[in-house]
C-alpha cells in the first residue's frame, strides 16, 4: 500500500468513526431520561473515541510526511486532479463531521444539564429540602416551605 492510498484509507476510516459517534450521539439524544441506556452510550463512545484518537494520529502523521511543511490548502494545490478528486471529497466530509459531531454534543449537553436540574428539583420536592422560600409572609412572619424551584 503506497502512502497515498494509506492516507485515503485512514481518511475513510476517520469518518466512518465519527459517523457511528454521531449516531450514538443521536441514540443517546433519543435515550436521555434513561439513565442506564445513557451510561451504556456513554461507555461505547468513549471506545470509539479511542479509535479514533489512534485514527486520527496516524492521519496526521502520514500528512505531516504528503505534505513537507505545507498547509492543508497548498497541500491540494500540489495534488494532481485525480488525487485532488478523490481527497477533497473525504477532507470536506470530515469537516462536516466535525460540525454536526459538535453540535449534537452541545445539545446534549444541555438535555443532560436540563434532565439533571429536573431530577434535583422532584428530588427537593419529595424529601421536602427546605431551602430559603421564594417568597415570605409579610410582617416577618414565618417563612413557609416553597414549591418554586430557582434552579427550573
Amino acid at each position: 500500500m503506497t502512502v497515498w492510498e494509506e492516507f485515503i484509507a485512514v481518511l475513510a476510516e476517520e469518518n466512518a468513526l465519527l459517523a457511528e459517534l454521531i449516531a450514538l450521539g443521536k441514540t443517546k439524544q433519543e435515550q436521555i431520561g434513561s439513565a442506564p441506556e445513557v451510561a451504556r452510550i456513554a461507555e461505547e463512545e468513549q471506545r470509539v473515541l479511542v479509535q479514533l484518537e489512534e485514527v486520527d494520529r496516524r492521519r496526521a502523521e502520514i500528512f505531516d510526511v504528503t505534505a513537507m511543511g505545507k498547509g492543508l490548502e497548498q497541500w491540494l494545490l500540489t495534488l494532481g486532479e485525480e488525487q485532488r478528486a478523490v481527497a477533497e471529497p473525504l477532507l470536506f466530509q470530515l469537516a462536516e463531521n466535525l460540525r454536526e459531531l459538535q453540535a449534537l454534543n452541545d445539545l446534549n449537553q444541555q438535555l443532560l444539564a436540563q434532565a439533571l436540574s429536573y431530577v434535583q428539583f422532584s428530588l427537593n420536592l419529595l424529601t421536602g429540602d427546605e431551602a430559603a422560600p421564594t417568597y415570605s409572609r409579610p410582617k416577618g412572619g414565618a417563612p413557609g416551605r416553597s414549591f418554586f424551584d430557582r434552579k427550573v
